[in-house]
């Protein structure tokens, strides 16, 4: 009769368990974080072998911005789970968000060695570098993912922005013709490679490439702006041109 009872109870705590934890995850997804938050520590106070439990609750926390509790119970599913890559990025991220940039990246490459080929986390990890300026080291993970993935715009855009922020025109205009190359619906690429151009002194490139823009996208906010440049070089090429006449 004991037995019998003891099985009965086992089996109701763990559908009681379950049935918090579902409860929780809809919640969660309604943004209800804090009711949810409620229901995840229920569920683990029936079951404390679920890792989903403290992955659903780490979530809620971080959304409350409670990065200190969303850490602590990530770590507990972590411990449960080493191999759940969602566990890994959540951690990366509660960290970065709370300035540990050395621990963020750790969490960063074990979910890259845990899902190596999904470009998505790659550029995550150089995102990173880039905030905490580690310029060359986010380049070559770029490169990396257009190696990998030639067909993954993304890391063309970001790499070539990358040189625009560093000032290395040549290099961001070459990346920006890249781009073009695979997207070239991609018209910002065509603005970025007239600045590039007019940067380092190349007039003609710079207004060639700036008519283009303005070709593709005529409603651009700056177009009048960009329109009235174009009409300036063209002034500089005739001045030019009457100069070496003259000569």
């Amino acid at each position: 009769m004991g037995k019998s009872s003891t099985k009965k109870s086992n089996k109701y705590e763990k559908f009681s368990a379950e049935n918090y934890y579902n409860q929780a995850e809809k919640l969660r997804i309604e943004n209800k974080n804090k009711e949810s938050i409620e229901n995840y520590l229920k569920s683990i106070f029936i079951n404390r072998n679920n890792p989903s439990s403290y992955l659903g609750l780490a979530i809620a926390y971080k959304n409350l911005k409670i990065y200190t509790k969303a850490i602590e119970n990530l770590k507990k599913a972590e411990k449960l789970n080493p191999w759940d890559v969602k566990v890994q990025k959540e951690l990366a991220m509660c960290n970065i968000i709370k300035g540990d940039f050395e621990t963020g990246i750790k969490h960063l490459r074990s979910s890259i060695k845990l899902e190596p080929n999904n470009p998505d986390i790659q550029m995550q990890l150089a995102l990173v570098h880039e905030m905490i300026e580690e310029e060359e080291m986010a380049l070559m993970i770029y490169q990396r993912i257009i190696e990998y993935n030639p067909d993954y715009i993304r890391a063309y855009i970001q790499k070539a922005t990358l040189y625009m922020h560093i000032e290395d025109y040549l290099n961001c205009a070459k990346a920006f013709k890249e781009v073009l190359k695979r997207d070239k619906s991609y018209y910002r690429a065509y603005l970025a490679i007239g600045i590039c151009y007019e940067k380092i002194g190349n007039i003609s490139g710079a207004k060639r490439y700036y008519k283009k823009y303005l070709t593709q996208n005529r409603l651009s906010e700056n177009y009048k702006e960009i329109e009235s440049r174009v009409k300036e070089f063209g002034r500089i090429q005739n001045k030019n041109k009457v100069k070496l006449k003259l000569v």
